[in-house]
This record gives C-alpha cells, structure tokens and sequence, in this order.
C-alpha cells in the first residue's frame, strides 16, 4: 500500500494547527515536543489502514444486503461483515493486509481504552468499549487462526494459550468457508474488471488533513480496484469519502454506495496520535 512522502503530509498536519483563530485542529500532538517523520509515517499508515478496513467492512454489508450473498454460521451482520474484511485482507496474503489487520485490531483496542470509540452505528445502544474490545479480540482470531505462527507474537500479546490458538484455527476455516460458500452468487469477471465508482468530495477545515491522506494513498481506488477484480456486480456500487458530521461509515443501499466518513479517519488520527503521546 502506497504512501505518500513524509515531507508533505507533515506540512499538511501542521497547517491544520498554526492559527488561533482557525476552528480547532483535529489533528494536533498534547506534547511539547514537534512530531518526528517517524510519528508521522505511523498516522498516515494507521488512518489508511483503518479506512481500508472500514471500506471492506461495508462492503461485507453491500455484499449481504444488495448482492443477497449472506454466510452462514458466523453470526450477526456487523461480525458477517468484519469476516469479510479479514477474508478479503487476508486472502491472498500480503503484507499490506497483515498490517490492515493489525491496524483495525489497533484501533479497536485504543477506542476501548479511550474516551472515542469507533463501534458500529446500529451498536450504539451497546457500551461501546465492550463492542470494540469484541471485535479487537475476533479480529486477532482470525490473524492467528490464518497463520498461527506467523502471529504467535500477536496471540500471545492478546493472551491466547495454545488451546485457544488452535480453536481461531478452527474459526478461520469455518469463517472462510461460509464466506467462499456465500459469495459463489457473485459472478467473477471474465474479461478485464468493470472500474467502480469513486469520488472524494471536499471536506471542511477539520478534515482537510485527512482528506489528503485518503485521496493521497488512493484509498478508495484500492478497495475499489480489489472489489472490482474479486466479483462481477451487475449493479457495481460505488465509494464515496465525504463530510458526515459525525465518526462512523456506512452502506447506502438507496445509492448502492460504500461511504467513508473524515471525521472517522480524523477520529483514527486522534488514536494514534494519543497512543504515540502516552509512548514518549
């Protein structure tokens, strides 16, 4: 996964905090000390990799609501489609995937333990720190499931025994049956993939760093391109990243489109970017 020369997203981050009386930045270091390139390599892969997930995540929903490819024995549609994320992360492996993977379990684990939490909207009467900290440890299961060794480091950091590592083995092949088995109603492409739609429309001072971020790196062509080359959608839905009003992401079934919203990747930024406080 591409990413975009240190140098200019650092500048971006900084515009977005130099005056008072711009509105308040959402991107912005507590600490005294100025961000390091360091600092600011692991924001941009951690908010792309979290939109990425968010994207797959919605489009596990467009694949069960639009398409009717729904998997069986997986359980309720929010973990149906964070399944689906992982499945199309994670097959085939690469190391871009991985580390989407882990980017989303990140986030999950630092929502939990902070006062933002990124749960899904219809959760909501949910604590939310419980949801993330559900989806945190189902996602680490599939890591360790589709590569025990690989992730031994990540099992033993989340507590998994070996017992417990073997039944994610078990989950994985069950979670990725139901899913191959599911989608067998999606034709795959036969000639060159049908392109789908994507458009980045222009966010407002508070997401401008962001907005860069996402359109910088080709989020939405990534997730596009892949969905584009896995399954030939009689009606291809398109993606879209714009102003919400509020941290979250959504399928729009009226419009057949997958939704980003900057104010989620921004409230992406603010994990990370607390997380790297409490480290220095």
């Amino acid at each position: 996964m591409a990413r975009f020369s240190i140098p200019i997203i650092l500048a971006v981050v900084l515009a977005s905090s130099v005056t008072a009386s711009a509105a308040t930045p959402l991107i912005e270091p507590k600490t005294p000390r100025a961000m390091t390139d360091d600092d600011v390599a692991e924001i941009v892969d951690f908010v792309v990799g979290n939109a990425v997930f968010a994207l797959y995540h919605q489009a596990g929903h467009m694949v069960m609501e639009h398409e009717g490819a729904v998997p069986k024995g997986i359980g309720n549609a929010e973990r149906a489609a964070d399944a689906f994320a992982a499945v199309m992360l994670l097959e085939p492996r690469s190391g871009a995937g991985d580390q989407t993977m882990v980017d989303a379990i990140d986030s999950f684990k630092l929502a939990g333990a902070d006062t933002v939490s990124i749960a899904a909207p219809n959760l909501s009467q949910l604590d939310p720190h419980a949801v993330d900290k559900s989806r945190a440890s189902a996602l680490v299961c599939d890591l360790v499931g589709a590569d025990p060794e690989g992730f031994a480091d990540i099992a033993e950091a989340s507590g998994l025994d070996t017992a417990q590592s073997r039944l994610c083995g078990a989950t994985w092949k069950r979670e990725q049956t139901a899913w191959t088995t599911a989608l067998r109603a999606i034709p795959r492409p036969v000639r060159s993939p049908a392109a789908l739609g994507t458009r980045y429309d222009p966010a407002d001072d508070a997401g401008a760093a962001v907005a860069t971020i996402l359109e910088d790196n080709r989020v939405l062509e990534e997730v596009a391109e892949k969905l584009a080359g896995r399954f030939a959608f009689a009606e291809p839905p398109s993606l879209r990243a714009e102003t919400c009003g509020e941290p979250t992401t959504r399928y729009d079934r009226a419009a057949n489109e997958l939704v980003l919203c900057y104010e989620l990747s921004t409230a992406h930024a603010h994990l990370i970017m607390r997380d790297i406080e409490r480290r220095n």
